[in-house]
């Protein structure tokens, strides 16, 4: 039996949207907030993309080929769905392959003869591949073979730790009417599989354009968070401002605080006068000419504002002011952007890092931005840790 494969996504944004769509339980199920291992605050509503990638990031662990997840319901990898003889030492009766019709993979109903009941997926583990429409049908079967007298199911992909894996969570989710948190928790109770999850798919969410709206959406939900009036200027990070143009042209304030930088993401922009020749020898001027507009691409100034910062604070008695108009979009964005390059935080936590001490409101499309920043410093990793 094969399924068919329709719109493009990622398997835990589609999980999310999926199961919220066709009103199956997605609430974390205890009051207040839950506490994760590794300080990862959950939400009681809706969790959101971030706070699943909390819990699927807690916890280490070896991986092993095999796992029971379930009673009778085994997860694992491409290597142990070719071991027939390992299978049958373990009384496998079923096999669901999300691996089907790829490179490498040998599973059949040839294959595995008439002893074994075989079902393949022809899933990719890529971000514009929509699982939802397995959701369904793969629950169902793993569902009717466990009612099965003497059953014993092994869901498997290339690794074991994305497609199938989120077959698991819905087969949990719509017959033993689990959250999604409880049944990432229960899984992770017997496999270690989800601690590497996230780097194998999660990090692509970014790519796609429904999966970054919904999570510019929810930093929007963070930022709003934010108690804080606007002031001139805050010290939002050890010897790192962020400021408005006003502070930003009072160089006698600017002495007092010990400015030795100047990072001005509205260089040449009208209200802004700065530049090398306003500050003199003794501060160090950068200048950017973002605009703050929905399509400014911004992210080009990343990696060269994060560096100026950088060597700024690194410098003895260095201390650095980054600022804009507001000191609310194009300066905070940048500041951000740093604390993700530099001090490898997501753009959630570096986005509570930051309304802690100033009121800030990057746009829309500054958020997209950094979460394809995100998206690329996950997959920089991802590649890393496979070589290593």
């Amino acid at each position: 039996m094969l399924f068919a494969r329709t719109k493009p996504n990622t398997w835990l944004y589609t999980q999310v949207t999926w199961f919220s769509e066709n009103d199956t339980n997605l609430e974390v199920g205890l009051p207040g907030k839950l506490t994760v291992q590794g300080s990862c605050d959950i939400s009681p509503e809706t969790p959101s993309i971030q706070e699943l990638e909390c819990i699927l990031h807690s916890g280490k662990g070896d991986m092993n080929h095999v796992d029971e997840v379930w009673p009778n319901l085994f997860l694992g990898n491409m290597c142990m769905a070719h071991d027939r003889h390992g299978l049958w030492k373990l009384g496998i009766t079923h096999v669901l392959n999300v691996n089907h019709g790829k490179t490498h993979s040998q599973g059949s109903h040839d294959f595995y003869g008439k002893t074994v009941d075989y079902h393949g997926v022809p899933a990719d583990d890529v971000p514009n591949f929509d699982m939802s429409p397995y959701f369904r049908p793969s629950a169902d079967y793993i569902h009717e073979a466990l009612n099965t007298p003497g059953a014993k199911v092994f869901i498997h992909c290339a690794f074991g730790v994305s497609r199938s894996a989120s077959l698991v969570l819905a087969y949990l989710m719509i017959h033993h009417h689990f959250t999604l948190l409880d049944a990432i928790r229960k899984v992770k109770e017997n496999s270690h599989r989800f601690s590497i999850t996230l780097q194998a798919s999660v990090a692509t969410v970014a790519s796609g354009p429904q999966a970054q709206g919904y999570m510019a959406h929810h930093l929007e939900n963070v930022l709003d968070t934010c108690k804080l009036e606007l002031t001139q200027i805050d010290e939002v990070w050890p010897n790192l401002y962020i400021g408005n143009v006003a502070i930003a042209q009072n160089r006698t304030a600017l002495q007092k605080l010990g400015i030795t930088h100047i990072l001005n993401a509205a260089h040449s922009k009208q209200g802004s006068i700065g530049d090398q020749s306003f500050y003199g020898s003794k501060v160090l001027y950068c200048g950017i000419p973002a605009d703050d507009s929905t399509h400014f691409d911004l992210n080009i100034y990343f990696k060269p504002a994060a560096d100026f910062i950088h060597k700024a604070l690194k410098q003895a008695d260095g201390k650095i002011l980054v600022h804009c108009i507001m000191g609310m979009s194009r300066s905070s964005t940048l500041v951000l952007a740093y604390l993700m390059l530099y001090h490898q935080l997501s753009p959630c936590c570096a986005i509570k890092k930051l309304i802690q001490k100033r009121a800030i409101y990057p746009n829309r499309n500054f958020l997209a931005l950094l979460l394809d920043l995100d998206f690329q410093l996950r997959r920089k990793k991802r590649k890393t840790c496979l070589i290593l």
